[in-house]
């Protein structure tokens, strides 16, 4: 039997299992069987035993594999020695471990079968490995914020003037040989305005939103300016909302916060 935490989580393969002196002997009290080809294991009436029947590839019900993983972590949580089974003790054993280390410690999915591929053979089955990721999917890394958006344009002197009225100041820039563009930066976020080639390189299905503190002066502003007001302002539960077109035809919601 493999030690995978010292007194509390074990990996076994079939035969071993079968031997229950030397199960025991670990300090088991919880026993999670997985593998669908071998027999079912009668177990003293002082031992918990549960019966997951995977497959040892693609295949497998996606909510009883989800149920093995919750078993395994609740065990893992509550400090119970658990001894964790099926037919090689090289794939489902290994997977569903890992992936109830990956869920009760925050950890990704790929770490944790790391750690347990050093302590013994490890052959994952692809088709598993796949399905324990959409339950457990991989961990972000750091924090994660938008910072930079690129819209690109046929006319960006009139894109530049349409934006102005929000608030925004451009600054016009060129990064080595690359084309001339406007910049703007809104604390730590930079929207960028870039010429397109041709109009097919212009996505207006691109939606922006800005936070203003008077909207309605400024709808009035873009309306005299000729802008297309979607939707005028109106209450939300969040505050004043309204929708107005960009020249190049993409949707922007401007939000007055309550």
């Amino acid at each position: 039997m493999r030690v995978i935490i010292p007194d509390r989580l074990w990996i076994a393969n079939a035969l071993q299992v079968r031997d229950l002196r030397a199960v025991l002997a670990t300090g088991t009290t919880a026993i999670v069987d997985l593998a669908i080809e071998e027999k079912p294991v009668s177990f003293p009436r002082d031992i918990t035993s549960l019966r997951f029947p995977l497959l040892d590839g693609e295949g497998n019900d996606l909510a009883l594999l989800k149920m093995a993983v919750d078993a395994v972590a609740g065990f893992i949580e509550a400090r119970r020695p658990t001894t964790v089974a099926c037919s090689a003790g090289m794939s489902r054993s290994p997977g569903l471990v890992a992936a109830a280390l990956a869920q009760v410690e925050g950890q990704s999915l790929e770490d944790t079968v790391l750690r347990i591929a050093e302590t013994g053979p490890c052959d994952l089955s692809p088709g598993l490995l796949s399905d324990l990721l959409k339950l457990v999917p991989p961990r972000p890394v750091g924090n994660v914020k938008p910072n930079l958006v690129i819209l690109r344009s046929l006319d960006l002197d009139q894109l530049c003037r349409s934006y102005q009225m929000f608030g925004l100041a451009w600054v016009r820039e060129r990064h080595g040989k690359g084309p001339e563009h406007f910049s703007t930066t809104i604390d730590d976020f930079v929207l960028e305005l870039y010429p397109a080639r041709s109009a097919e390189h212009v996505d207006a299905t691109t939606g922006l939103g800005f936070r203003l503190n008077d909207i309605a002066a400024v709808v009035e502003q873009l309306r005299l300016a000729g802008t297309r007001i979607v939707r005028e302002p109106e209450s939300m539960p969040w505050g004043l909302q309204a929708i107005v077109q960009d020249p190049d035809g993409r949707s922007v919601i401007l939000t007055q916060p309550a």
